[in-house]
């Protein structure tokens, strides 16, 4: 039989071919609309897009808000590669587009790892969406072994005015900055931290010009022996007289310092400057002990210890009268703290004392008793305040528990009230420090007070 001798199965054949081609056509129309309609695969926005939706919700007279995501590549780079930083900047990509992407907000990427986000949202709505893309965002990166090693910030700017859109992501990022400098997640702007981080800015600008020009003075807040209540020594305490701004405190110019990469010309600057001092009378003054504050990426340098070394042996200063305080930090690990245990070790086996900083607050932990060669802990002032309350005691009894049965001294800062003194003196601290007794003082003050026999 031919099949030709049947003209109706060809049809038949015919019409099945043609169905399937229309049915195909149909299936990728159907995705095809899909796609437009943002069912399907979805891309970021370009900054012209959002500039344009921005200048549309200005004439609207609608709120805008616009958000600035800074993503930090630089620690995972130099711990990995570039290829991994990549990585995981890619996995990092889809998250935002999930939680940034819909019919009311659109996001950009700007400058290559950085985004942009813009909604009709308010500050509160902005605040729920960080929060939300950050808790998923960590989980992307403990998952990847980034936590901790990436960091991703926030900044917002919401307004009802007509704020070009430049300017407004302008502000985006110093809140974005400002979140930084202050280690949040996130930080909104405002006129008031607006003009607070400009400052900062400014401060961070001329800080090494302030050193190099010797701007910085001394004052020292003495520290009690907890029986008897003599002065045994005092702690260094730096001012800023600054160029432009008056007389500047720590917390207003530390944060600069240690942005701008200064923390070990600053520590080295400070510490000479004291001994110094000490060396202008070395007889009534290297009797009592001055201990100043290093932070842990200065110990970390495997040229403190000698450097230390060298400047007591430059003023010819007795090791007794130096202590060194180990500021609460981020966490160092690796070589670095090997190399800070080993710079500890150094100076302890020459007679500097060592001071723990700030135990109880932040990245300081009981950790550190178990690593760190030294002598004193001393109980930050946050512990110290709330030794009121029966948590706050319990906590307080504990730490001072441990470091004694450790065979180390306890010293607790931040005593400014009669109960906060008796708490103390009850439960065996071994050193007393706080505006109860004394604030920072100049040095003719000091001078004044140790002609007394330092007694409270």
């Amino acid at each position: 039989m031919r099949i030709f001798e049947y003209p109706y199965i060809i049809i038949t054949l015919l019409v099945f071919f043609f169905f399937v081609l229309g049915a195909i056509g149909i299936f990728f129309a159907l995705q095809g609309v899909k796609a437009a309609k943002g069912t399907g695969k979805i891309d970021f926005s370009t900054v012209k897009k959002l500039e344009n939706d921005y200048n549309k919700l200005s004439k609207q007279r609608k709120n805008k808000c616009l958000i600035y995501i800074n993503v930090s590549l630089d620690n995972i780079r130099s711990l990995y590669s570039d290829t991994k930083a990549m990585q995981v900047f890619s996995g990092i990509k889809p998250i935002m587009l999930r939680f940034f992407h819909n019919e009311d907000e659109k996001i950009a990427i700007y400058d290559q790892k950085n985004f942009i986000v813009l909604g009709s949202f308010d500050e509160n709505e902005a605040k729920q969406k960080m929060e939300q893309c950050l808790g998923q965002m960590n989980q992307y990166l403990l998952e990847h072994e980034a936590i901790n090693i990436v960091h991703v910030r926030f900044g917002f700017f919401c307004t009802w005015a007509n704020v070009p859109f430049d300017e407004a992501i302008m502000r985006a990022k110093k809140a974005c900055t400002l979140a930084e400098h202050n280690d949040v997640a996130y930080a909104g702007w405002d006129s008031n931290n607006g003009k607070a981080l400009d400052e900062k800015i400014k401060i961070e600008n001329n800080i090494e010009n302030e050193i190099d020009n010797n701007r910085f003075f001394l004052e020292y807040q003495p520290i009690l022996e907890a029986e008897g209540k003599t002065i045994i020594g005092a702690e260094v305490l730096a001012r800023l007289n600054a160029t432009d701004g008056g007389v500047l405190s720590p917390g207003r110019f530390l944060s600069a310092v240690d942005s701008v990469g200064l923390n070990d010309k600053f520590d080295s600057y400070i510490f000479e400057k004291n001994c110094k001092w000490i060396a202008n009378n070395k007889q009534s003054r290297e009797k009592y002990l001055y201990t100043i504050n290093f932070s842990r990426t200065t110990l970390c340098d495997p040229q403190f210890a000698q450097k230390v070394i060298d400047t007591a042996e430059k003023y010819q200063l007795k090791y007794s009268a130096l202590a060194i305080e180990v500021l609460e930090d981020k966490n160092i690990t690796g070589k670095a703290r090997a190399q800070m245990i080993e710079n500890i070790k150094k100076l302890k086996e020459k007679g500097v004392l060592i001071l723990l900083d700030d135990f109880g607050s932040g990245f300081t932990t009981f950790g550190d008793l178990q690593h760190l060669d030294i002598n004193i802990v001393k109980i930050d002032k946050s512990i110290t305040q709330k030794s009121n309350t029966p948590n706050g005691l319990l906590i307080m009894k504990n730490i001072i528990r441990t470091a004694h049965e450790l065979g180390l001294k306890t010293l607790c800062e931040g005593i400014e009230t009669e109960e906060q003194e008796k708490t103390a003196l009850s439960i065996g601290c071994d050193y007393l420090q706080g505006y109860y007794y004394y604030r920072p003082m100049p040095v003719a003050q000091l001078e004044a007070l140790l002609e007394t026999n330092g007694k409270f």
